[in-house]
């Protein structure tokens, strides 16, 4: 394996990841504790209100799900992109001078053309 130090901004993405995620775990428990809580006193029933009670369960917690896992990508992209290099080239005065011709030139017949 090789041993490659973990950039900070993949650190903090993760533990905002992780802590969205644990806030998302505890809503469940609440959302489930409470749903289970209406159907035991009988005021919802499953079947009738199934739209109702996944919506409820994705507006108190599946957002948080779904930003955790965005942030948790967000980090491991960046993770990813950490170790490369990005070459650079240096036109020495010769090149420029030929790239200045050729840009002069396709101005030069742009300009014919218009």
């Amino acid at each position: 394996m090789i041993n490659k130090k973990l950039p900070v901004i993949s650190l903090v993405f993760y533990i905002l990841a992780a802590l969205l995620f644990i806030f998302a775990v505890w809503s469940a428990n609440h959302s489930f504790r409470y749903i289970s809580d209406l159907v035991s006193m009988g005021q919802v029933v499953i079947k009738d209100s199934l739209f109702d009670i996944i919506s409820f369960h994705l507006n108190s917690f599946g957002q948080y799900v779904i930003y955790a896992a965005l942030l948790f990508g967000i980090g491991w992209i960046v993770n990813l992109f950490a170790g490369v290099e990005v070459e650079t080239y240096e036109f020495d005065d010769e090149e420029l001078e030929a790239l200045d011709e050729l840009f002069d030139e396709a101005l030069a017949e742009e300009e014919e053309e218009d």
